[in-house]
């Protein structure tokens, strides 16, 4: 292929993928949640076995775990992480049928209280989550409970998938703002609006955040959430999302919203690179309980993306 013809070939795939994100949404909603399901699995089987990224998954829930990549029980882990990541799509796609005493039935979380003190005193709060079990689930329940969640997004191509993406989460009822320069400024003034704000905060995309101490090796996080923390005074918790069967044999979720973690004085040297690797611990308590749970199938840990960086 000639130089001059990626940029069109790669384009043509961007369309082709936004796509089928359309088509999936579509087929989620047509079909029974207990048929969504099993395409989940099935799906997710036929991903774990032909997946280019399956080493690099094993990879990562070795780090988890302590056992080998190879072994029986971090190759299971794969499939099911594959498994849960399907659901996730399918999870995701379906919600917006759904209505506010589904949530409100369905997300079952402890440490809701956290938020609840936080916006009394009149402000917003900080949540970090991380790529754990169903987050568009757990906005959509922040709304069903009468409160406004805003986050922010990596801007896709084509831009018409990120609309696509902005637009479905806005019926859910969150709030999404495109991350480009000034979404800081924007962030600060929705919490001091009131507003919940959610961020992601176990991807650094950029490879330059805060190094920090996870499952025993070093890896970057971003620091975003912890500076608008300090920034605005607010509370910073850390939310684990899992996918679960309820008591009444449902499908649903569970999730733990943590206390809010102390914090060191703002301006204070350090400060934001303390509650990063702060929010980091709490990350990795969530995600030891499910590694299966955790959708990041990229090189994580500072040595993998370096090896990644030199092939």
């Amino acid at each position: 292929m000639s130089a001059s013809s990626r940029p069109a070939d790669e384009g043509r795939l961007l369309q082709l993928v936004y796509y089928a994100y359309v088509a999936f949404s579509r087929l989620a909603l047509a079909i029974p949640e207990a048929a969504a399901y099993r395409l989940a699995d099935v799906l997710g089987g036929i991903g774990a076995r032909r997946s280019k990224r399956r080493h690099q998954v094993a990879l990562n829930l070795s780090r988890i775990t302590g056992r080998p990549a190879t072994s029986p029980e971090v190759q299971a882990l794969v499939v099911e992480a594959y498994r849960s990541y399907a659901r996730y799509w399918l999870e995701t796609f379906r919600l917006v049928r759904e209505g506010r005493n589904f949530f409100l039935e369905r997300f079952q979380c402890t440490g809701s209280e956290h938020i609840d003190e936080a916006l009394a005193r009149g402000k917003g709060a900080v949540v970090v989550v991380g790529h754990l079990g169903n987050w568009d689930a757990a906005g959509a329940w922040v709304g069903a409970r009468g409160n406004l969640l805003v986050t922010v997004a990596e801007v896709l191509k084509p831009r018409r998938m990120f609309d696509f993406f902005v637009e479905h989460r806005a019926r859910l009822g969150m709030r999404i703002h495109a991350a480009q320069a000034g979404v800081t400024r924007t962030l600060i003034d929705e919490i001091n609006n009131g507003a919940v704000v959610a961020i992601l905060g176990d991807r650094d995309l950029k490879g330059a955040g805060i190094e920090v101490d996870f499952f025993g090796e070093r890896a970057t996080f971003p620091a975003g959430a912890a500076s608008i923390a300090l920034r605005t005074g607010v509370p910073l918790m850390v939310a684990g999302v899992f996918g679960d069967v309820l008591s009444d044999g449902r499908r649903g979720w569970t999730a733990e919203i943590s206390a809010p973690i102390e914090r060191p004085e703002a301006g204070s040297p350090g400060a934001v690179a303390e509650l990063t690797r702060s929010t980091a611990q709490k990350l990795e308590a969530f995600i030891a309980r499910r590694p299966e749970e955790w959708h990041v199938f990229q090189p994580f840990w500072i040595v993998d993306r370096e090896k990644a960086n030199k092939r």
